[in-house]
């Protein structure tokens, strides 16, 4: 098999595939569930298993990028799943003493990217990974401008809640001040003028992330307009009787008086 087809039927193929795969992992069916966590090992196997090294292809390189950042983004996400779940919330709570361990795993995540970002650029054999500036570009590009709109939106429709627009606010800035340092004063192992060079490819990310929420709205308001349009108009309802609003009324003076 030549390596083209190879990328294509056991690396692409199946890349494409994960998604279908996730929704019946998470679907309400059993089978399905069990079905879909069968295929995504498979599949995941299917594209670890590469037959030659890494550094051969491109393909082989984000093999080689994804399995760099597992650390961190294992952390990153351990750490936000006991610091939400450890605090005041109704569903599956955990032990409040664990919270503290959350936030700590949030700053060893953050630590070790920019360890990996300033100090140790992911590389093979001494051969720096393509993949690594495009990435963090893009990644501090899309935080600058998610955690803009999601600071602006707590602040707005919120209630009470400086403390989570703060909170947005401080990582849009942190990342764009980054950006801006990448920019300007490189890496210790790239130049400046590679990481301009990076900030370019950004665009197409940013047009994918526009073009695909914009499809992805579309699709649900549609998929919404065909439902209602199916269940056509509802049926009159009929007024209360008097015994019906009798007990409403019973209920309603109770509370409020216990109330005020």
């Amino acid at each position: 098999m030549l390596p083209e087809q190879y990328l294509l039927s056991q690396f692409w193929l199946p890349l494409a595939l994960i998604p279908l795969l996730v929704g019946l992992a998470i679907s309400a069916d059993s089978k399905r569930r069990l079905i879909g966590k069968i295929f995504i090992v498979i599949l995941l196997l299917i594209i670890i298993a590469h037959p030659s090294p890494l550094e051969d292809s491109l393909e082989g390189w984000t093999l080689h990028l994804t399995a760099s950042m597992i650390g961190p983004v294992a952390a990153l996400l351990f750490g936000i799943w006991f610091s939400l779940f450890s605090g005041p919330i109704p569903v599956s709570p955990l032990p409040r003493g664990v919270r503290p361990f959350g936030f700590a795993l949030i700053i060893l995540s953050v630590a070790w990217f920019a360890w990996m970002l300033f100090e140790a650029r992911p590389a093979i054999s001494g051969v720096q990974n393509p993949w690594w500036q495009h990435f963090v570009m893009s990644l501090l590009t899309t935080l600058v401008i998610v955690a803009g709109f999601a600071a602006a939106f707590a602040l707005i429709m919120g209630d009470n809640r400086v403390k989570e627009t703060l909170v947005m606010a401080a990582i849009s800035l942190t990342s764009f001040g980054m950006l801006i340092y990448l920019l300007a004063q490189g890496t210790t192992s790239d130049d400046p003028v590679y990481w301009r060079s990076a900030s370019w490819g950004v665009l197409g990310d940013l047009g994918g992330m526009l073009f695909g929420g914009g499809l992805a709205m579309i699709t649900f308001v549609t998929f919404v307009w065909l439902g209602e349009k199916r269940m056509g108009a509802p049926e009159p309802v009929e007024p209360l009787s008097t015994d019906e609003e009798k007990v409403v009324s019973e209920i309603l003076s109770a509370h409020l008086e216990g109330e005020a």
